[in-house]
């Protein structure tokens, strides 16, 4: 991998971890009731540029995962390798959601700025805390609810070997069977998560050209449909935008790609860019721990400012850049006097 697409991951990723603080930044429906222009605005930013960010996440997941991987020994090393760089930081930072909850609950008049109590769940037996706490809480998400993506990779990753031997003997062709599978109700596995990782997966393995040169205007033309597509969407919701999700997404992603060809040169350095080199390298990091505080900032922010129309919208619309900054900050720290702790909380990364 060339220094320009090393680069050009690490900064797709930071912008998909913004749309993600995005869309955890949005207010309930009851919150901002009767108010149009907040309730368009983060439908627009939320649901419409942000659903990209997660099918994104598992394509570079995909793509980095099979990238130089050639035989079974290989793929089993990588799994390995994971254990430290996927499922230890899931395990801890499902474990500080939960202390988290419970110390904010316990410390007088800060309760308000959570959405749920935590104190139930301990009135239930230890199988079902576990359970609910490390894998499925009732609604299909563990109780750290942004943590479904890093527990439905990692069930991707364990099960590896297989689409492994599918790519060898069957190319990229079981994708779009996967693809269709989406289609239908397929209970307790993660379909949606494996297209979308699949697909990065045939680009580092050659089946899919992975050079993407599909021209300036192409790009800004896929980019400018997605966003006319968006605002359709938007403005006239019909059953039928449920059926082509997948497709409106995927042009987005492409569009994305190539137009970031024509916006950054090839002369591009990340390196040279202190702060934005530092922001891209606590992604991960702002991903496992950014709920609930993400939540208390927002809040906090709605609390000062007013629960207005405005208040809400302006609340919405900063706090997941003042959220990024101070992460970015207490990141920083962490690394500097507790880098052992923090190596192990985030996988090395």
């Amino acid at each position: 991998m060339n220094q320009y697409l090393s680069d050009k991951i690490k900064i797709l990723s930071a912008i998909a971890i913004l749309f993600v603080l995005y869309i955890h930044s949005g207010f309930h429906a009851d919150e901002i009731e009767g108010m149009k222009l907040n309730h368009y605005v983060q439908a627009m930013i939320s649901g419409m540029l942000g659903r990209c960010a997660v099918p994104l996440f598992y394509m570079i997941s995909g793509y980095l995962f099979f990238r130089n991987t050639n035989s079974i020994y290989s793929v089993i090393k990588k799994i390995k390798k994971r254990v430290r760089t996927l499922l230890i930081p899931y395990v801890i930072s499902c474990v500080f959601f939960v202390v988290f909850y419970v110390i904010v609950e316990i410390i007088p008049d800060t309760s308000k700025f959570m959405n749920n109590t935590m104190m139930l769940l301990f009135e239930k037996d230890w199988k079902t805390i576990t359970v609910s706490v490390f894998y499925n809480s009732g609604d299909g998400s563990p109780l750290a609810f942004h943590l479904w993506f890093l527990r439905d990779l990692i069930i991707l990753v364990l099960l590896s070997p297989v689409w492994f031997l599918l790519f060898k003997y069957l190319k990229w062709s079981w994708i779009v069977a996967v693809f269709l599978l989406n289609y239908f109700s397929v209970s307790n596995f993660p379909v949606y998560a494996l297209f979308w990782f699949g697909f990065g997966g045939a680009f580092a393995n050659g089946n899919i050209s992975a050079k993407c040169n599909h021209g300036k205007v192409i790009s800004f033309v896929l980019l400018i449909s997605f966003l006319i597509i968006s605002f359709l969407q938007l403005f006239y919701a019909n059953g039928i935008w449920e059926y082509i999700q997948i497709p409106v997404i995927m042009l987005g992603v492409i569009a994305l790609w190539g137009v970031y060809n024509y916006i950054i040169p090839s002369t591009f350095t990340l390196q040279r860019h202190t702060w934005l080199s530092k922001i891209c390298g606590f992604t991960f990091f702002i991903y496992l721990f950014h709920e609930p505080t993400l939540n208390i900032v927002r809040k906090l922010i709605a609390f000062i400012i007013g629960k207005t129309e405005t208040g809400y919208l302006i609340s919405y619309l900063v706090s997941p850049w003042i959220f990024m900054i101070v992460a970015v900050i207490v990141g920083i720290i962490l690394k500097k006097y507790v880098s052992k702790l923090y190596n192990i909380a985030t996988g090395g990364r």
